[in-house]
């Protein structure tokens, strides 16, 4: 756990140092030439794979949505070609996509909705009349799983479709996983522009860890544990209380499972749960970047040099 006041160089040490001891290990395998600021490390060669977790936006389109980004769309697309209607009919997965053409609204272009350009006002998204909202052409929507047609799915929360998909593993896991993060309000089909830095990142999260158990699997034949680091930036913000006990509950489990987890902070409750904290300061800009207090949360607290060490004592009811 990376803890201090803003700007004391928590960030810098994650993404310039951490993350990129990572990056220049792949490059030097590359190229045999290490270009990192710093001198010897050591442990890093027990990391299978780094994934870095920011709050930068999962897509710029409205064509993005939660359920297309952690690549669960692609099994439920799979799912709906497979089903008897679809096959008499000669569906394949592609019709049920909605950016391509085919099975897709030809007025909407698969978005549910209409821009409407105006003249001295910014343009605007209008609901779209010709497929009231759920992206495809009839003939699309005919096809039905558990009397849902593909346009309800993805108007479906992420709460709603882990339930509606508890037989299918492969669908509900990511699903169960969002969820687990805090995202069971959003929809499924929900534009990525809509969702806050603090959903994105979760959903960013998920995609990870998604990754990181797909890597396991495919090599599951070794005799030795999998680990991979996750470097994760401030993954509560925007979370109410309940969703961050659920939150917590998910980075034990990556821990429980021989993971190594490095998260950003400044939510004491989460602090509370890290194994060891690092605590950075005593300033911001330059005269930050020094660890003024390092080890368990009970005794980073006791700190008397610690901006963070009241907070976390609180937090601790030391």
């Amino acid at each position: 756990m990376l803890t201090g006041i803003s700007g004391s160089g928590k960030s810098s040490l994650m993404h310039s140092c951490i993350a990129a001891l990572f990056h220049n290990q792949a490059k030097t395998t590359r190229t045999k030439k290490s270009n990192l600021p710093f001198g010897k490390t050591s442990g890093e060669k027990s990391i299978k794979a780094c994934y870095e977790v920011d709050q930068s936006p999962i897509g710029k389109t409205s064509r993005s949505c939660p359920a297309t980004y952690v690549k669960v769309f692609d099994h439920i697309r799979a799912l709906f070609a497979q089903l008897p209607d679809a096959r008499i009919r000669g569906f394949d997965a592609s019709r049920f996509s909605f950016n391509t053409d085919g099975g897709r609204c030809p007025d909407c272009k698969g978005n549910g909705r209409v821009k409407l350009e105006m003249d001295f006002l910014p343009s605007t998204w209008v609901h779209c009349e010709s497929c009231n909202g759920e992206r495809y052409n009839p003939a699309t929507l005919e096809v039905t799983f558990r009397q849902k047609n593909i346009g309800q799915v993805l108007a479906m929360t992420i709460d709603e479709a882990s339930a509606f998909f508890e037989s299918q593993p492969r669908i509900s896991a990511p699903l169960k996983l969002m969820a687990d993060t805090g995202l069971g309000y959003l929809q499924l089909g929900q534009p990525s522009p809509t969702l806050s830095g603090g959903e994105a990142q979760r959903i960013k999260l998920v995609s990870e860890l998604i990754k990181g158990r797909s890597l396991k699997s495919q090599i599951s034949n070794l005799s030795f544990p999998i680990k991979n680091l996750y470097l994760i930036e401030e993954p509560t913000v925007g979370l109410h209380l309940e969703d961050i006990k659920r939150l917590i509950d998910v980075l034990h489990r990556l821990v429980d499972e021989g993971h190594t987890v490095v998260v950003i902070e400044h939510h004491m409750a989460v602090a509370a749960e890290a194994d060891w904290i690092l605590d950075i300061g005593p300033e911001a800009g330059d005269a930050g970047g020094q660890i003024i207090a390092q080890g368990p949360p009970e005794k980073v607290a006791k700190s008397k040099n610690s901006r963070t060490a009241p907070f976390l004592k609180l937090a601790l009811r030391l």
